[in-house]
Formats: C-alpha cells, structure tokens, sequence
C-alpha cells in the first residue's frame, strides 16, 4: 500500500464511524483549548506579578534600627539588645569607608498611615518625610520641577509631593496642585505631582518639616544605599553590616541593634513563587494528561475490537502487520491534526474575547511557546496511546476473527 491509499483508507474509517471520530476530536479539541489558554493566562500572571513588584523590587539596601529581646542566651538570662541611633554623619562615615557609595547614600522617615483629601476621602499610603536631594538620588520618575526647595527645606514649609498612585485614588485624576492631603490631622499642600507609579500611595514632605514641626527630633529612621541592577547584593550588605558590627563594637549580628535588608529579597520570593506555579500547573497538567491519554487508549481498544473482522480481512488479502499499524498511526495523525485545528482557533478567539473587555490590567496572548509546548506534547500522548492498540490490531489471530460477531 502507498501512502496515499493508507491516507484514503483512514479518512474513509474516520468517516463511516462518525461518533467515535468526533468523539476523539472533541476530547483533543478540549484537552488543547484548555491547556493552550491556561498556560497563556498563567504567563499573563507571571509577567503580570513582575511588572507590578518592578517598583518595589530595587538593588536598594536599606540600614534601619532595631531593638528587641534576643533569643542568645548567657548564663540563661536574655540580652535587651538597644537600638542604634542612625545619623547623616554615619552616612558620611560609610561614603568614606566605601568611596564607591559616595553620592549614593540617601536617608527617610516613613510612616504607613491613612492619606487623606479635603474632602475626607482616604486611602491606606506611605508618608516619606525626605531630604532635598532624594528624588535625585533615588532616580524617580519625574519632571525637572519635580523636587522641594532650598526655602521648602529651611522654612520647614507644610509642602508635599505625591505619587500618580495618590493621584488615582484620591482625586479622580484630577491634577491636584494646591490641593491638601492630611497626615494626622495636618494639612500638607500639594506642589507636584510625580508620575513614578509604586505598590503605594506615596507622599513625599521635607524632612526639615518633620523633625521641627511633627516629631521634634533629628531622628532618622532609615538609611539607604543605592546600588546599581549589576551589583552583587549580598555581598555589599556583609561589607555594610561588617562595618557597622565594628563600628558599634558588636560581636555577633543577633547582638546588633540595627537590620540591614533589600527588597531584592522579595524578588528572589516571587521568582520562587512564580517557579511553584508553574510546577503546579504543570503537575495538574499531567494529572490530565494521563487521564486523557488512558482515555484515548480506552476508545482505541474499543475501535480495534469493533474492527477485528475488518482487520483480518485485509490480513487475508495479504495485508502486513506495519500496514495495519501505520493504517491505524495515520489515523491517529489525522485526527490529532482536525483537533489540533479547532483547538487552536477556539483558543485565541477565546483569548481575543477576554482581551475584548479592555480590562485595564488584563493584556493575554497566545505565544508561540504555549502553542509548541502544547502541540507536542498532544501530538506525543495520542500517538503514544494509539500505538498499543495498533499493535494489537497487528497481531490479532485468525481464530479472533472467527469467534467475533
């Protein structure tokens, strides 16, 4: 038999047993949409998370002052362990230490608290109360008017600057210069407005204002050192919290009253949480893959038995055993090919019609990864469970023919 007979033969058995070949079609056409928008949504997600923790997620070491009882015992009797007291002159001292820190050290005090308008609207935000140069510093995202003044700082002036975050939920997107916002009962005009975009709602006031109006104190809560995307973080916070052990005559980091961390921590965690989805939809995938293919194989079996006569027919006309399996192979092709079709049409309208919505946050698409991953592994699992009852149909005896009616 030639090729073209095997393909006419198969497409003749698919048609004359009509509901055993839609019903295959239908289980590839199902199992393939779902795995296909499934796994595209899930690349959505994944790049989705990265994107909105992208503002978060910075090379930024940040030095802040701690104190608690520690769990490091001597002689069964805890240690209270003090908090260090952070200062811009220890700012100076680790520019000095690190030449290579120099103009990269900046300090804030922040606070999480209920941003309020005029109008007594309110949002869960961040106040940062921040020195002259930290939009510089910090390389946010802004105009070049974008920043407090030499009088903003020495007239300790009741100015904020806020985030397009506070924008959004505060003011309807209204352009609120010269508009109020409240922290604990005090008004703060807004002077600008930064288009950096973070997981907060962000208000930025002089630091001058704070320590002489607010708190009363030179204080400071934190210290941070900026790095560039390259650098090695962990090693640049073992240098720093060698230093400040020395610097503080401390013997062993759990003695320390001060904690030295990096949001780039939280990027290491979403990359594993991202990496357990994926092997989460991976294991739920091939849970249905074994199902789908012993259900492949179960309708198989049941078409070699309601074909027995049929194959021994052609067996004695003198038909091999490679032509009855590459007969029954090619079919498998074939309708693995109409399901393959149907599935992927299926899967990007379904996927145009969610993007459709024009959900602000909601952008999916098909890729061509998704698309290659999928179609193998279909192409792979049918033909594999097609193979044992091809097999089968192969090496049927004469005396099964017999006996079958």
């Amino acid at each position: 038999m030639n090729f073209s007979t095997y393909i006419k033969d198969a497409l003749w058995n698919l048609i004359s047993n009509k509901m055993r070949s839609f019903l295959s079609v239908l289980w590839i056409v199902i199992w393939l949409f779902s795995v296909i928008f499934l796994m595209s949504f899930g690349t959505w997600a994944q790049q989705w998370v990265k994107d909105q923790m992208a503002s978060l997620i910075t090379n930024n070491i940040t030095i802040t002052p701690n104190w608690w009882y520690t769990q490091r015992t001597n002689d069964d009797v805890h240690w209270y362990v003090k908090a260090v007291t952070l200062t811009t002159e220890l700012m100076d001292e680790l520019e000095y230490y690190f030449p290579e820190l120099t103009g990269k050290i900046t300090y804030s005090n922040s606070a999480l608290w209920m941003i309020k308008n005029a109008d007594d609207d309110s949002a869960m935000g961040q106040f940062l109360w921040v020195p002259i140069d930290y939009f510089d510093k910090m390389a946010l995202d802004r105009d070049y008017w974008d920043k407090f003044s030499e009088r903003n700082m020495n007239k300790n002036e009741d100015v904020a600057i806020v985030n397009k975050n506070a924008v959004d939920e505060l003011f309807d997107d209204v352009y609120p210069i010269w508009e109020y916002v409240y922290y604990n009962n005090r008004k703060f005009r807004i002077i600008w407005v930064l288009e950096e975009e973070s997981i907060f709602s962000q208000v930025f006031i002089p630091i001058t204002t704070y320590q002489q109006k607010v708190d009363n104190s030179t204080k400071i809560w934190s210290i941070t050192v900026i790095l560039w995307y390259d650098d090695d973080v962990d090693e640049w916070m073992n240098k720093i919290k060698y230093f400040l052990m020395r610097k503080y005559n401390v013997k062993h980091i759990d003695l320390a009253g001060f904690t030295v961390t990096s949001l780039s921590a939280i990027g290491d965690a979403i990359d594993k949480a991202m990496w357990i989805f994926t092997y989460l939809l991976a294991a739920i995938g091939s849970i249905s893959l074994l199902v789908w293919g012993i259900g492949v194989m179960n309708i198989m079996l049941v078409s070699v038995t309601e074909r027995t006569r049929e194959i021994w027919i052609r067996k004695a006309i003198w038909a091999l055993n490679a032509d009855i399996i590459t007969q029954f192979l090619i079919e498998s092709v074939v309708v693995t090919a109409i399901g393959w079709i149907i599935a992927i049409i299926l899967a990007w309208l379904a996927i145009q019609l969610v993007n459709s919505f024009h959900i602000e946050w909601i952008n999916v698409s098909m890729t061509m990864d998704v698309v290659v991953l999928a179609t193998t592994l279909t192409f792979i699992i049918w033909i594999v469970s097609w193979i044992g009852p091809a097999k089968k149909a192969a090496e049927l005896q004469p005396i099964d023919a017999l006996r079958f009616e």
